[in-house]
């Protein structure tokens, strides 16, 4: 059995069928709302998770950013754990693209506590950026792919 290699987005290579497929494809200007395949997808996926919408991006990056700039504004800070993505993978596109300051928590394999979370949350103060967001990266590449337990993502924005 040939071992499928789940890295990253950017290490994966279509096989020949699937690149039959993507030759084959309708397509349309996914701007305008006329690419059927990504219509489709997007509501596949708003309809599975019980939203009204989806948007689909192609690659990791492209969503983080986009959830970073759709949750902060110049001047806040984004709580992230010091391996993550955000910091060491994306070209310093958070403060580049947004004005938004990362900081850097220890975790363990990529995990952090509601400790670690709760004590940098900054006091409201002029002079402190305000912590607006917490990115919790899953699976955590620099973590060796660790997974979040569900209750233990759901604990670190609470107090401990």
């Amino acid at each position: 059995m040939k071992p499928i290699d789940f890295r990253s987005d950017t290490v994966t290579k279509p096989t020949p069928a699937m690149r039959r497929l993507i030759a084959d494809a309708e397509v349309g200007d996914d701007v305008y709302g006329e690419d059927p395949t990504v219509r489709r997808l997007e509501e596949r996926v708003a309809e599975r998770l019980g939203l009204e919408a989806a948007v689909f991006v192609p690659s990791g990056t492209q969503a983080n950013q986009i959830a970073i700039g759709a949750h902060c504004r110049t001047g806040d800070e984004v709580l992230t754990e010091e391996g993550s993505h955000i910091l060491h993978y994306e070209g310093g596109a958070v403060p580049a693209l947004w004005g938004v300051q990362p900081a850097a928590l220890p975790g363990e394999r990529g995990l952090l506590t509601p400790r670690t979370v709760t004590a940098a949350v900054r006091e409201d103060n002029i002079h402190n950026p305000r912590t607006r967001l917490l990115s919790l990266e899953n699976t955590h590449n620099r973590g060796g792919g660790t997974v979040w337990p569900l209750e233990r993502s759901g604990q670190v924005h609470r107090e401990p």
